[in-house]
């Protein structure tokens, strides 16, 4: 499998419209919204929400946020389940974030399928999910031929393998785009994207950080990809 899985929900209506000021939020899910889990969450009947999960994104859009889940989601290709496990899971994931608060809506939700050994140009902490994810929300340049409704592959530039780890952090394409993650490869998928980046607890998730978050003015925790 080449790319990305992608489930494309944009909602123009963003809460307080007026205060939309261009950001993105980029959310790992598991261990982020979710509760994670060693051997992989497999099935839409263990998508457990940690606490505020949903009251958090919400917080997050109606602070002038779109909302862009970035995931690593190896099982795909290590033929544990497939493509559409994984959309199952992802939409009980955004039918319980809704469930708690109506404004909790995920935009866009773009999952990489593949293993460390599979030399994909979208794992993390590679930043092509999050270009992507930039590009689907920003510009619509990207390559649509193999959706249906939203849902799909959507290929990733190999050049996003490019990227100089030993170089400066990069400017991001919007100067409150973040990245939140429990994992250095989120921090790493930052870092190369030039996004803020904030880092959770695994077992406390979102709620944790959302208040450094949505501070315009937190330049998020200090990361370096070599160090």
């Amino acid at each position: 499998m080449r790319g990305v899985i992608a489930q494309i929900t944009p909602d123009m209506s963003i809460p307080n419209e007026n205060n939309f000021h261009g950001g993105i939020a980029f959310l790992d899910r598991d261990g982020v919204l979710n509760v994670g889990s060693s051997t992989y969450v497999n099935s839409p009947s263990e998508v457990k929400m940690l606490p505020d999960a949903g009251k958090s994104v919400a917080t997050l859009r109606r602070s002038g946020w779109k909302i862009c889940i970035v995931t690593n989601q190896s099982p795909v290709m290590r033929g544990l389940w497939n493509e559409q496990t994984l959309h199952e899971i992802n939409d009980e994931l955004r039918r319980q974030l809704l469930e708690e608060d109506e404004d909790a809506h995920i935009d866009v939700i773009l999952a990489c399928p593949h293993r460390s050994k599979d030399r994909c140009a979208c794992r993390k902490p590679l930043p092509g999910m999050l270009f992507l994810g930039c590009e689907i929300l920003r510009n619509g340049n990207y390559d649509s031929s193999n959706l249906n409704n939203g849902r799909g592959i959507i290929a990733i530039d190999s050049k996003m393998k490019n990227v100089d780890w030993w170089g400066e952090k990069v400017q991001p394409p919007h100067r409150l785009d973040l990245m939140l993650g429990d994992r250095k490869c989120d921090l790493g998928a930052a870092w190369a994207y030039g996004a803020r980046s904030f880092r959770v607890n695994p077992h406390i998730g979102i709620a944790e950080q959302i208040s450094k978050m949505i501070d315009e003015e937190d330049e998020g925790i200090a990361f370096n990809p070599v160090g």
